[in-house]
């Protein structure tokens, strides 16, 4: 037996999930006396006490005993049944009588481990090898090892099913109720938990597989393939449990996280009806939340490369403006309509009819008599009412109604459109045009001052355009403090035809531009500018004379608009100073409007298509006019496809001299044309202003960050910006002059 080691003591009979290291051994024979040395070895440990005294008191006071529910066996050690450190030099391999740590040779072995004829030679030897290096021990420690094993595999298997219990058997923790409210457990840091928990289990029963198919080389004295290939299939299997068990609990936790992410939107309060009805305005999906700039779709866009601010007449009639209406073919929910402007069709308009929405048209009045018409059932349909208002006031006769605004109920928001767009079908294929649209959904909130200003003004606007037998809330059926007005991005610009003093000076037209950007440039902490560079995108053109261009320019710097003295204006000395002075000290004005050539050589549509542009021939030839202003309309180059477009959008753009787009950078788009109708001029010493037209637009003001909303904008326009100056041959497009041309040319054929 050799010799004994009586202070050394064999300890095994735990399990290694209760005694995972030496000092946990250390832990349990520390009573007995003072230690030396523990070896832990896993399923086993050697402990040295200092003398063989306390070896022996340890020995009977454990050996036997029962320690954390385990029975444990304790022996003294001697020289062949174990050791401190492990295998040395002086073992002998018990099967082949060879030196434990010696690499032998399969030759010296195949005698011993086989009788039947070895194909695979490599694999053998590789686990013989291991054997002699690793795995030589007393065939009793051998066998407590395996039964340790045993037991720790059991233990191990019995918590992987508690963990799966626990993790695959989890209850919906959306349907889980807390004090009668729903309420949701965030399980996705646990579930990660008790994956790496199970991983751990399951690695350690693949460490004894290993082990086991390792410790069968040594106790079996013949082994065959067949053998090997088992043991092979053995581990494989662990692995393929392993695996299988993740994949489970991976998918079953992707489901989790999938019904979590689905009913997140929906979990309310039971008992509060308040919480419930916020959760079904929630569920509302505006396509405009936020107002958007955006331009009609042309027929000559590519259908492929349409832009998200591109959109056809029949879109702003869905909820979702941006969905495919040819393949996808939406649900029509549009239940009424109203909608402004200066002329319209019967062929855009029927299907809108047809589909029953009631509709109601406010458009420029072209009777003789000029007074108020209502035709309640245009062509027969019930539901088709057209209104042409009055214009027998002595301010309003003349003047056009012409303001572009839609208001579009469906069952949960109202979708507001302002912009340049008529109800021709030429407006929505041929001439481009520029709108801004935002959705507003039904509910209250606590509302910013643009916000309440924009709700306010919209509503003053819509009373004055329409008789009082007829308000829109009713033509609409709304109630229209119902809607939630939060989140205006844009300040409304309105024109009414009338003279204006006092209070009502600067609400309307020039003077309401000049006023919304001295408060936005005072509230944004913003200098006002001495000089500006107006470029203003017209498609009409009236009586303009310097007078008026400085009186724009004036409004346009935010500052409050003086008018020169007599004396000033006849002082002729001055006026040539004035003229003299360095361009970049003075502030611009360009105006861009169409070449001739462009319209008749460049556009797609050509010169029957360009009725919306209108510049009369003598205004144009007058000495008087200031014929430098006039810039070049061409394409814009950010997109190929708007060259050759013909415009009817009316577009403002007020910047720095170095047209630069900047927070100071104010947009307005709109019905307003460069005219003295649209804005209105000064009276009586710049104490009245009157205006002739009806006019609606909308105005991204200077504010602070909307530099890059501002550059966006710019970017998406149908014209080039900044603009080219006309060249010393290029005429305006004029339509009379056009025709006067042809005339000419036909007599002279006929001579």
């Amino acid at each position: 037996m050799g010799d004994i080691i009586p202070n050394q003591l064999f300890v095994a009979g735990y399990s290694r999930n209760k005694v995972q290291d030496d000092k946990d051994v250390r832990e349990i024979f520390k009573k007995f006396g003072a230690i030396k040395e523990v070896a832990y070895k896993g399923s086993y440990s050697f402990v040295t006490f200092t003398n063989e005294q306390d070896a022996q008191e340890a020995l009977k006071g454990t050996n036997g005993q029962t320690y954390n529910g385990q029975k444990l066996k304790v022996d003294v050690v001697d020289n062949r049944k174990g050791r401190k450190t492990g295998p040395n030099e002086e073992d002998k391999c018990f099967k082949c009588n060879k030196g434990g740590l010696v690499i032998v040779q399969i030759i010296n072995h195949q005698d011993v481990v086989e009788d039947v004829l070895i194909l695979d030679q490599s694999a053998v030897i590789e686990d013989l090898n291991q054997d002699h290096i690793l795995l030589i021990h007393h065939p009793d420690l051998e066998e407590e090892d395996i039964k340790t094993k045993e037991r720790d595999t059991v233990e191990a298997q019995e918590e992987i099913k508690e963990i799966e219990k626990e993790v695959l058997v989890q209850k919906d923790p959306l349907l889980i109720q807390l004090q009668g409210r729903i309420q949701t457990q965030n399980l996705d840091k646990e579930w990660e938990k008790k994956l790496i928990l199970l991983q751990k289990k399951y690695k350690h029963l693949i460490e004894y597989n290993l082990f086991n198919s390792s410790h069968k080389i040594i106790i079996m004295k013949k082994r065959t393939l067949q053998d090997l290939s088992e043991e092979q299939d053995q581990i494989n299997q662990s692995y393929i449990e392993v695996n299988s068990i993740q994949k489970d609990l991976y998918q079953e936790n992707q489901k989790r996280l999938e019904v979590k992410q689905k009913e997140k939107q929906k979990i309310v309060i039971i008992e509060d009806d308040e919480q419930k009805q916020q959760m079904e305005q929630d569920e509302v999906q505006l396509s405009f939340p936020i107002g958007k700039f955006c331009l009609n779709s042309l027929t000559q866009y590519p259908t492929d490369d349409r832009q998200l601010h591109h959109l056809p007449f029949i879109n702003i009639l869905y909820e979702n403006a941006f969905i495919d209406v040819k393949t996808q073919k939406p649900k029509k929910t549009l239940e009424s309509a109203l909608m402004t402007c200066f002329g319209f069709e019967d062929e855009l308009l029927e299907p809108i009819v047809k589909s029953g929405v009631q509709l109601c048209i406010v458009n420029d009045n072209d009777n003789l008599n000029k007074r108020l018409e209502i035709i309640e059932k245009y062509n027969n349909y019930p539901n088709w009412m057209v209104i042409k208002p009055s214009k027998l006031g002595s301010t309003m006769f003349g003047g056009a109604f012409h303001p572009k605004i839609w208001i579009l109920k469906f069952p949960k928001f109202i979708r507001i459109v302002i912009g340049s767009q008529n109800l021709h079908v030429g407006d929505w294929t041929i001439w481009s045009q520029a709108m801004w649209i935002q959705d507003f959904k039904l509910g209250k909130s606590e509302l910013d001052q643009t916000s309440q200003e924009f709700k306010t003004m919209l509503r003053e606007f819509l009373y004055e355009i329409l008789p009082t037998s007829h308000k829109f809330e009713d033509l609409l059926k709304i109630k229209y403090d119902d809607y939630d007005f939060r989140d205006v991005n844009i300040r409304l610009i309105t024109s009414i035809p009338g003279r204006f003093v006092g209070n009502q000076l600067y609400k309307y037209g020039m003077m309401r531009l000049q006023s919304v950007l001295f408060q936005e440039l005072c509230n944004n902490k913003m200098d006002i500018l001495k000089q500006v560079c107006v470029t203003y995108q017209t498609t009409s053109i009236g009586q303009i004379d310097n007078n008026y261009i400085d009186f724009a320019l004036q409004c346009c710097t935010g500052k409050v608009y003086k008018q020169p003295l007599p004396s000033e204006q006849n002082n002729k000395k001055l006026n040539q100073m004035l003229l003299n002075q360095q361009e970049e000290e003075q502030s611009k004005l360009k105006l861009i409007y169409p070449t001739a050539d462009y319209i008749e050589n460049q556009t797609h549509g050509g010169v029957d298509f360009a009725n919306p542009l209108y510049l009369k021939k003598q205004l144009y030839e007058n000495p008087k006019f200031p014929k430098h202003l006039f810039y070049k309309y061409q394409g814009s180059d950010h997109y190929y496809w708007h060259t050759g477009n013909i415009p009817h959008l009316k577009v403002m753009i007020i910047t720095g001299l170095d047209e630069d787009i900047n927070d100071f950078t104010s947009i307005y788009i709109g019905s307003h044309n460069f005219t003295q109708g649209a804005w209105g001029k000064m009276e009586k010493n710049a104490t009245q202003l009157y205006i002739a037209n009806t006019e609606l637009g909308v105005l991204f003001p200077p504010k602070n960050n909307s530099a890059l909303m501002k550059q966006q904008i710019i970017e998406q326009l149908s014209f080039k910006f900044p603009p080219l100056k006309y060249e010393k041959d290029d005429q305006p497009w004029i339509n009379e002059a056009y025709y006067e041309r042809l005339y000419k040319e036909y007599q002279q054929q006929i001579k």
